[in-house]
């Protein structure tokens, strides 16, 4: 097969060799009219341009990396994955996942950054930074936009999930519901690091306390790091354990995320309690295994959350300036059957 040549792209285009190499690498000092007429022109004819020699051209790597702690097969990870993908796929970008379990190896990625100059942008996802490793964001020279991190700091732009509002929804919505005993269960940290989820259990007391509840109407349950158990179903037993220890028991719990609370309520069912009947229980994702266990939780999206990140890093990367740099997204309640008002149980 004879393999097509620029040169030809730009005769059925009915413009220069140069002006087709510009328009196919994405450099400026191209009209739009010109570009799509290139584009259709390169098309029609099957071809493409080199990618490493549009990189080497431009200066430009054409990769973003992405940024994750321990695993990408969680809900939340790989929605973000697919939400990126979307939009820098069609800008041409290879997205290059990445992934730490320790603080040890994200200082290492860190410090191989400027050197290695092999990405054009960072989008780093949850994970809480120490100081330091801000402080290394503000020097590097390429874009970095920090998604569902708990901090704005020395990220470039931002996108957040606002889980204060989160929480005093959760919150009002038990008050309403007349439960006076109320509490938090925390999932057990995957490793070292702090995640943004991990402030919804502050967040839970904060919200019970401007809503009126005292000390000993809020409870809130601490399960430690996953390392400490041998399996996952363990350490939703021992949880299930400190709910039930509690006497007199909440009559509503609100779980750190989804993935937690819908084996937690299996397990207090296997102990007899009837849900919602006996305990009210909201989780926090709207994943989607909510749903299927009539789950009540806080809706997020992480697909749009991501693409929110990616139309920033993309314009960071063109050297636009950002309207809005730091974005908070709104959680919203999601009713479903797993909470009902609370019926003293001399009234059942």
């Amino acid at each position: 097969m004879v393999r097509v040549t620029l040169h030809e792209v730009a005769q059925e285009a009915g413009v220069s060799d140069s002006t087709v190499s510009r328009a196919l690498r994405g450099l400026d000092k191209v009209d739009e009219g010109t570009r799509e007429r290139v584009r259709l022109a390169a098309e029609r004819l099957h071809f493409s341009i080199s990618r490493n020699a549009s990189s080497l051209a431009s200066g430009k790597t054409m990769r973003v990396s992405v940024l994750f702690a321990d695993k990408l097969n969680t809900w939340f990870d790989s929605s973000v994955l697919q939400g990126v993908y979307e939009v820098l796929f069609r800008e041409q970008y290879d997205i290059i996942p990445n992934t730490v379990s320790t603080y040890g190896q994200l200082q290492s990625f860190f410090d191989r950054l400027p050197a290695d100059n092999n990405v054009d942008a960072v989008i780093v996802t949850s994970i809480n930074l120490e100081p330091g490793q801000t402080k290394v964001l503000e020097r590097l020279t390429i874009p970095t936009v920090g998604l569902d991190s708990r901090t704005i700091d020395g990220f470039d732009a931002s996108v957040l999930l606002n889980d204060r509002k989160g929480m005093h929804e959760a919150v009002s919505l038990l008050q309403r519901f007349g439960h006076r005993r109320i509490a938090f269960v925390g999932q057990p940290a995957p490793g070292e690091f702090k995640f943004s989820s991990q402030l919804r259990g502050t967040a839970f007391v904060q919200e019970a306390r401007l809503a009126g509840y005292g000390d000993q109407q809020i409870f809130r349950f601490d399960t430690g790091k996953i390392a400490d158990y041998r399996t996952y179903d363990e350490a939703v037993n021992a949880a299930a354990a400190q709910v039930l220890s509690l006497a007199p028991m909440p009559t509503a719990i609100c779980v750190e995320t989804d993935d937690f609370a819908v084996p937690l309520m299996a397990s207090l069912r296997h102990y007899g309690i009837r849900i919602p009947e006996d305990l009210s229980i909201i989780g926090f994702d709207d994943a989607n295994i909510a749903a299927a266990a009539d789950l009540t939780t806080i809706h997020q999206n992480p697909e749009d959350m991501s693409r929110t990140a990616a139309h920033k890093t993309l314009a960071l990367m063109r050297g636009e300036i950002l309207e809005e740099r730091h974005t908070m997204i709104e959680p919203i309640l999601m009713l479903r059957g797993s909470t009902a008002r609370y019926v003293p149980k001399a009234a059942r």
